[in-house]
């Protein structure tokens, strides 16, 4: 009977220990992640295709974008763009999309938006802007594009052509309510 009991009392531990809950829930940083975001683009969602106007084969410029049911407390958003080249890890990620301090207020981007948010820098030319992914090789290429919805607005403390995505996302660790990913595919 005691080993029956000692299974049940870790077996009780363990179950309350984990990270996420069967409501779609889980925790970093002691916060609970919601999941509730919904986040699509401008003739795209989530695993489908990236349209090519918004690649270097069009016009290349940013995409619209769209969110919304956005948690209690959220005071702004952060966006960002990459893709894992085939030689990763060896090759760095390609950044192509930097954006934050997105005033809450705001639940879309027209497309070629310039005017909302502060941009990082992207990794293809360097520059503190949406640059348009133009993956070599053959091959459909998947791009990850990530809202965040935030308890407080980064505190950068670098020069602007020195925030990466990696510099970002340090600084709104901990700042994180909601998160979601669309994955979207491009083939040329």
């Amino acid at each position: 009977m005691k080993p029956i009991l000692l299974f049940l009392i870790v077996t009780f531990f363990l179950c309350g220990c984990t990270k996420g809950t069967s409501s779609g829930t889980s925790t970093t940083d002691s916060v609970v992640i919601a999941k509730q975001l919904v986040f699509t683009g401008n003739g795209f969602v989530n695993n489908g295709a990236y349209p090519k106007i918004f690649t270097c084969d069009s016009s290349g410029f940013s995409p619209g974008l769209q969110w919304s049911n956005a948690p209690a407390g959220t005071t702004s958003y952060a966006i960002t763009m990459h893709h894992y080249p085939p030689g990763y890890p060896t090759e760095s990620k390609h950044v192509y999309l930097v954006l934050y301090n997105i005033p809450s207020s705001v639940t879309s981007l027209i497309n070629n938006s310039k005017s909302i948010g502060s941009f990082g820098v992207n990794t293809v030319d360097s520059k503190n802007a949406y640059t348009p992914p133009c993956s070599q090789g053959p091959g459909a290429k998947t791009y990850i594009l990530t809202l965040y919805a935030l308890s407080a607005a980064p505190t950068i403390s670098v020069a602007a052509p020195q925030t990466t995505m990696d510099v970002m996302l340090a600084a709104i660790r901990g700042k994180i309510l909601d998160s979601t990913i669309m994955n979207v595919t491009y083939t040329r």
